[in-house]
């Protein structure tokens, strides 16, 4: 009687405990964000359940809800797993084009972010471990959520802009919602009339993450004046409106001294000169101008 007990009390412990994890492809992590244009893009993730018994059907689908229950008609099934089966492994691939269809929705319509959750449920067998509960239990581990993120971050504010030798150097605030953020140099256009300059050519560009703000920009000309803009781009690679348009000039890594004799600075050769002439500081100030150029177009 006693080994009898035992071996029922091992059966239940071991279909209760029954678990499915779950592993994404690639370095997407445990949040797939996918934009408009990748709606129909496919991720594969494989699961891999525990050796045991099963009560009921073991079910991987993908719910705008509650994974605490069995799939709807309007919620994509993935996979059912018998009680009877012996696999214990295998890939489902997920999409939201398929999820959305589904329920009977387009990717087209989608103004705000839509999100599913990747479900593994199953009745478990109830404490006598010979008859299932009344309703599933969530089994799938770790929680992986599937969004359609269907808008862009703000346009970037205004970059600081400083010359460097054949450089610029970058410094741009990053909005809330982006994930990287680009830099372009760009070749200026005169504006007609007078009017306004404008972005034209890219000269360089380079992406870093949002919390890496200053940026490089190398192998540009001395003495011309470059056009900077900046974008914002978010986890789904939403890419924003351009920041307005700042300027920067880079300059020899010389040209300090010689623009400072310009400005009637005396060549001292050493630490204490600089009294008689022009003072230090009224010449520095009036080179302002030289060392950081941004500016504003409208």
């Amino acid at each position: 009687m006693r080994l009898t007990l035992a071996l029922l009390l091992l059966s239940a412990s071991t279909a209760l405990g029954q678990t499915v994890t779950f592993s994404v492809s690639g370095n997407q992590g445990t949040e797939i964000v996918v934009s408009k244009a990748d709606c129909a893009k496919v991720t594969q993730v494989t699961w891999q359940r525990q050796a045991g018994n099963l009560c009921d059907t073991l079910y991987i689908w993908l719910s705008p809800d509650t994974c605490s229950d069995i799939p709807s008609t309007t919620e994509v099934t993935l996979e059912e797993i018998e009680r009877t089966s012996t696999v214990s492994t295998g890939t489902v691939s997920l999409n939201v084009s398929e999820a959305l269809t589904k329920a009977g929705q387009t990717c087209e319509a989608q103004t705000e972010n839509k999100s599913f959750k990747l479900c593994a449920s199953v009745r478990p067998f109830n404490s006598t471990g010979t008859t299932c509960e009344a309703t599933a239990t969530s089994v799938g581990t770790p929680a992986i959520t599937l969004t359609l993120d269907p808008k862009p971050p703000g346009a970037p504010i205004l970059p600081t802009v400083t010359g460097l030798d054949t450089a610029l150097s970058v410094d741009v605030t990053a909005p809330s919602d982006s994930s990287q953020m680009k830099v372009e140099v760009v070749k200026l256009v005169a504006g007609e009339d007078g009017g306004s300059t404008t972005a034209g050519d890219v000269v360089r560009s380079k992406e870093q993450t949002s919390s890496n703000t200053l940026f490089r920009m190398d192998n540009l000309e001395n003495g011309v004046e470059y056009g900077v803009r900046v974008f914002a781009l978010d986890k789904a690679g939403n890419q924003s409106e351009p920041s307005p348009l700042a300027t920067g000039t880079p300059i020899a890594s010389n040209g300090f001294w010689a623009a400072y004799r310009g400005a009637q600075g005396a060549e001292t050769g050493g630490c204490g000169a600089g009294g008689g002439g022009l003072a230090v500081g009224a010449v520095v100030a009036a080179l302002g101008f030289w060392t950081v150029s941004r500016r504003k177009q409208s």
